[in-house]
Parts: structure tokens; C-alpha cells; sequence
């Protein structure tokens, strides 16, 4: 009988307000929505919404820890700036982390907060409960708060991660206004230019077939590609969308996957601008993590989680095995093939000078000043570049629509 009534029992999400005024967020189990008010009632809250819960996605959720993203770089910005502000003006960790959740708007990302709050309660520390939540806190983070609750400076660790993450954010949004216009040049161009393939050209050939006159070279070739277009656009969309479902196969194959991650960095123009904005982020994490009493080799261990480039987490991890053997830093970063000369040089001061997370941060300013002048670079060249491309194949087809034209007038101009 207990088996069939828990059956029956549904998992119900609410959002209520308690005696304080404050939004309380929380899941209960419950046969009818009915109850599960009338138990909240009797609990002094004052119910504002209960939705139940999907079998499928709580399964997914609480088994699978099933999430279709994870948290914004934005986001998590915010909740560590805020984590920070609050902590400093004295409220416990736990009770900081209800109040962060109330805040935050990512479902499930305010869970996994409920849950950290939940294992904090039951006796764990703040890092070892993040650790349980992957999707939701990175790994350089939980090693970061980890540090901070040895040391004692958790809060100003948070403001660390709070600038660290802004930064993140930062650059990625740069990125993106780049790429923005060109993107959207690139598809009005596309659109424009199977317009005039499949509907402009045919009208056109029609006409002179019908005159009798010879067509040249450029237009029987676009001619050949606009029968391809209308008579087996199928196949092409089928052909496009199983070429990049492959692609995405392979490029995920360690093999593959390790050479694209080369290209990105020795590729002319664009590999410097990778390089570049992977040495930002290796020397600001590493003098982080150096400035919060890490030593040097378990910073460089977890150093290679920063990147998603292959090429450099293996560099990264040679570092730490050439340190371990004996090595000093800037001897092991000189035998490297991803750090410059004079990344090397400076590290070299930094350690002899015994300020190696100051000469980081002042190396980090320097790329960071070039990452920027690059990104102005490139959003400088990119746009006349795609005009131009895009611009000749609009014309080369206006050309071979216009030359026959031309051959007829003269033709009849002759006569």
C-alpha cells in the first residue's frame, strides 16, 4: 500500500514567500497541487506559484545531471561578485548561498546552489559541495574556493574569480561584435546569390535560347550550377547537413580534433590572435593561483584547465613534469613552442626577482593590450575582405547574365 501511494505522489516546484517578505524557491512531493499548497500553508508560506515537475526532466536532472547548457560566463560573473559582497558583510556561507539563489534566474543553476547549500548543511565544505556540480562551477573555480577556505581569503578569492570571469565575458562578447556583421553579410550574400542563380539566370537563359544565340563560357558554367541548384537542391541540403554532422564526428576524435587545435594556433593572422588570448588566460590564472599560496607545480596541474586548446593542455602538463623533474619555469616555457621569447625573458625576472605573480600580471596586460589592437585588426580587415569576395561572385553572375546581352545587341547593332 506505502508502494502505491508513493507512486501516486507527484514532485511539485514552487516559488512562495515567507513571514519576511523573502522568495523562497524549493521542490516537495504531493499527490494533487492542492496538497502541496495546503502543505506549504502550513508551513506560514504564502504561495505564489506550483508547477509539477516533468517525469522525464527530473530524472534526467537528478540521476543524469541532465542539463542542456551550462552556466553563462555572465551569470556566474555575477553570482561571484554578489557571492563576494555578501560574504564580506559577515553572512554565512550557507545562508549567502540562499540568498544568491533567490537572485538567480537559471533554473538549473539555482538547484545546484540548493544542493551545495544542502551538502554544506550536512557538514562539507564549500568546495568539496561544488565539486558535486560540474556543469554548474568550473574546475578552476572549486580549486580557487578550495584555496581560499585554506587560506583563510575566500572572500577576496570570490572578487578574484568575480574579475576573472568579467574579463572572460568580456572578450568572448568582443568576439562575437566582431563576427556579428560579417555573418550577417555572409548569409544576405548567399540568399542574394541563389536568388539570381535559381530565378534571375533561368529567366535570362530562356530568352536566348529562344533568340538562337551562342552562350559564352561564364554563363553556360553558372547555367550548369543553376540546373544543379533547382534540380537537386535535396541532395545538396542532405549532402550539407550529413557533411557537417561528420564533421562534427570527427573533429571530436582525439586525432583530428589535436591537429585542429594546432591550425587554430600557427594559422597566419588568426593563430597569433588564439596564441595571444590563450597567454592572457594562462598567465592571469597562473598568478592567481600563485597569489592565493598555491605552489608553483599544483598550480601548473591545474593550469591546463583553463584552455579547451589540446596543444596547449599538453604543453602545460610538459611543464609540470619538467618542473617536478627540476626545472625552472622559464627554462621549461623556453623548450615550449607556445610561449614567445619574451613571455619567457619575463617569467625568468619574475622568478629571480622572487615577484612571479606581479611580472604575470604585467605579462598579461601586455597580450591582453595586443589581443585588443588585434581584435580591432580583424574587425578592420574582415568586413572590406568579405565585400570583396562576396561582391566579385555577385558580379561575375551579373557579368554572365549581361554578356550575352550584349552579344545580341551587337549582333543586331551589325545588321
Amino acid at each position: 500500500m506505502a508502494s502505491l501511494v508513493d507512486s501516486m505522489d507527484k514532485t511539485y516546484a514552487y516559488k512562495a514567500k515567507n513571514s519576511l517578505g523573502e522568495i523562497i524557491l524549493g521542490t516537495l512531493r504531493a499527490t494533487s497541487k492542492r496538497e502541496a499548497a495546503i502543505v506549504l500553508h502550513d508551513q506560514n508560506l504564502l504561495v505564489m506559484d506550483i508547477t509539477e515537475e516533468k517525469r522525464v526532466m527530473l530524472y534526467l536532472n537528478k540521476n543524469l545531471n541532465f542539463r542542456p547548457r551550462g552556466v553563462k560566463i555572465k551569470d556566474f560573473s555575477r553570482f561571484c561578485r554578489q557571492f563576494h559582497i555578501v560574504l564580506s558583510a559577515g553572512v554565512p556561507i550557507a545562508r549567502c548561498l540562499e540568498l544568491l539563489r533567490d537572485q538567480t534566474k537559471d533554473r538549473g543553476f539555482s538547484e545546484d546552489i540548493l544542493g551545495v547549500c544542502q551538502r554544506i548543511r550536512s557538514g562539507k565544505g564549500l568546495s568539496q559541495a561544488m565539486a558535486a556540480y560540474p556543469k554548474s562551477f568550473p574546475a578552476l573555480f572549486i580549486f580557487m574556493v578550495e584555496a581560499g577556505e585554506i587560506s583563510g581569503n575566500l572572500s577576496e578569492i570570490l572578487l578574484e574569480m568575480a574579475e576573472h570571469y568579467e574579463m572572460e565575458d568580456k572578450n568572448q562578447r568582443q568576439i562575437l561584435q566582431v563576427l556579428f556583421y560579417p555573418c550577417i553579410l555572409v548569409f544576405v550574400a548567399v540568399v542574394v546569390i541563389v536568388f539570381l542563380l535559381t530565378s534571375v539566370l533561368p529567366t535570362f537563359v530562356a530568352m536566348f535560347e529562344t533568340m538562337d544565340a551562342e552562350l559564352p563560357e561564364p554563363t553556360r558554367i553558372l547555367l550548369g550550377l543553376s540546373q544543379t541548384l533547382i534540380q537537386s537542391w535535396p541532395i545538396i541540403l542532405l549532402f550539407i547537413i550529413g557533411s557537417i554532422f561528420l564533421a562534427g564526428i570527427l573533429l571530436k576524435t582525439p586525432g583530428v580534433a589535436m591537429v585542429m587545435d594546432y591550425i587554430k594556433i600557427r594559422l597566419p593572422g588568426v593563430g597569433s590572435f588564439n596564441g595571444k588570448r590563450c597567454l592572457v588566460l594562462l598567465s592571469k590564472t597562473l598568478s592567481l593561483l600563485l597569489r592565493s599560496g598555491i605552489d608553483l607545480l599544483s598550480a601548473l596541474n591545474r593550469l591546463e584547465g583553463v584552455t579547451e586548446n589540446r596543444v596547449i593542455k599538453e604543453e602545460v602538463k610538459k611543464l609540470g613534469k619538467k618542473i617536478s623533474g627540476g626545472s625552472r619555469l622559464a627554462q621549461a616555457m623556453e623548450e615550449s613552442v607556445i610561449f614567445p621569447s619574451l613571455f619567457c625573458q619575463l617569467v625568468n625576472i619574475g622568478e629571480v626577482s622572487g615577484s612571479l605573480p606581479e611580472v604575470l600580471d604585467k605579462i598579461n596586460m601586455i597580450y591582453d593590450d595586443e589581443v585588443k589592437d588585434s581584435i580591432k585588426l580583424i574587425s578592420t580587415a574582415i568586413e572590406p575582405l568579405i565585400l570583396m569576395v562576396l561582391g566579385g561572385a555577385v558580379l561575375f553572375i551579373l557579368a554572365a547574365i549581361m554578356l550575352p546581352v550584349f552579344d545580341i545587341y551587337t549582333a543586331y547593332s551589325a545588321m
